[in-house]
């Protein structure tokens, strides 16, 4: 039988999802038999779960520091001091909110009051929402995706429409911070936009190429088509394809692409690099460095995740800032170089994703005023 924590930690989330196969439940009857301290903490967690205590949805899997943590708070409170795996599984700390919210105006921070200290004011996820400068200058914003007929037309997927066809014009789409965008090219070419990026795309291609530009981060699925091949520029180098799935991460000028399905070539002045799926390629200044990707992180940001794995906290703080707007500063004393792990659904309010951070690193999380605090928790806090 399987037992290893990370998979019995998916089987706890799914049984309180009410997602659970029979096979599954059997494997968790089983794993729950084993060993007294694995029964004690399903019934902690059910009784949680009747009490309204959120334990489902995220996963923390940063063994190490869970247990010290779990350990400290267990001698603290005098309860039950459970095993190491047992420890991991309590990680399962759950969080699975959701809200809905009306349209804003594109930019706008959506800020709502919350009784949960310290965070004495909450931020809302990102959401649809970009601006289109076109040729001429005009901006438009939209709320919605954006699809490009044959013609150079630009709709939103509503049918409005932003561009009449006709015209080959470069136009700029901006997503800004707490925003993002899909959109889909005239060729049929799907590209998901993460926020704080532009791309610059013609209405219509070319007979002989497609190109576009991007700065900041997108996930392309390129249509194959033999006879114009498809690019994509970025400061630090570009990226040439058929038709293939892949990630581009180019917020500075040396970025990075990650092949999930085809081939890719990766180049920059002399230099050139072919990724084969699974591979990512980072453009340097003097090469070009190829390695094995790790697929589930890489791509987590497009499948709706904060997938934090040995990330440090200014990596991590990066992410916060273009997806829910805010400003981020660090107090004196908080390590830059400690790394953790965890991860949560992006639909999540800040919150609770800073919830799941606070389990897993220890650290202290202030929002206020737009503005997000990260301290060092003193000594004797738990």
């Amino acid at each position: 039988m399987r037992t290893d924590p990370f998979y019995i930690a998916q089987i706890i989330r799914r049984k309180f999802n009410n997602e659970l196969t029979e096979e599954e439940a059997c494997i968790l009857q089983e794993w729950s038999e084993q060993d007294p301290r694995n029964f004690q903490l399903l019934r902690i967690l059910e009784e949680d779960m009747k009490r309204g205590i959120d334990t489902h949805i995220i996963k923390s899997f940063d063994e190490d520091q869970a247990w010290s943590r779990i350990q400290k708070k267990r001698r603290k409170r005098s309860l039950l001091r459970w095993g190491r795996v047992a420890a991991v599984l309590a990680a399962v700390s759950a969080i699975s909110f959701f809200f809905l919210r009306s349209k804003e105006e594109l930019g706008t921070l959506s800020l709502m009051k919350t009784k949960d200290q310290p965070y004495k004011e909450d931020v809302l996820p990102a959401i649809k929402g970009a601006k289109i400068i076109l040729a001429d200058g005009v901006e438009v914003k939209v709320d919605d995706n954006i699809v490009l007929l044959e013609d150079g037309t630009v709709l939103t997927e509503k049918k409005k429409t932003v561009l009449e066809g006709g015209t080959m014009a470069l136009n700029k789409l901006i997503v800004p911070t707490a925003n993002f965008l899909n959109l889909t090219l005239s060729d049929g070419t799907k590209v998901w936009i993460n926020a704080n990026s532009e791309l610059d795309f013609p209405s219509r291609f070319a007979k002989d190429q497609r190109k576009v530009k991007l700065k900041g981060e997108a996930y392309f699925q390129v249509i194959k088509d033999v006879k114009r091949p498809f690019t994509v520029e970025t400061l630090g180098g570009n990226v040439k394809v058929l038709g293939t799935s892949f990630n581009v991460s180019a917020y500075d000028d040396a970025p990075a692409t990650t092949l999930e399905e085809g081939k890719v070539l990766v180049y920059r002045d002399d230099l050139e690099q072919t990724l084969l799926p699974g591979t990512r390629a980072k453009v340097m200044e003097s090469r070009i460095d190829v390695r094995q990707a790790d697929l589930l992180k890489e791509l987590a940001w497009k499948n709706n995740l904060f997938y934090f794995k040995g990330d440090n906290i200014v990596t991590i703080a990066k992410q916060l800032q273009n997806w829910y707007g805010i400003d981020v500063s660090f107090s004196r004393g908080v390590s830059l170089s400690q790394t953790y792990t965890g991860e949560i659904k992006r639909d999540s309010n800040l919150s609770e994703v800073l919830k799941m951070l606070e389990f897993v690193s220890g650290l202290v999380f202030k929002i206020e005023n737009n503005k997000l605090l990260i301290s060092k928790k003193q000594d004797g806090m738990i």
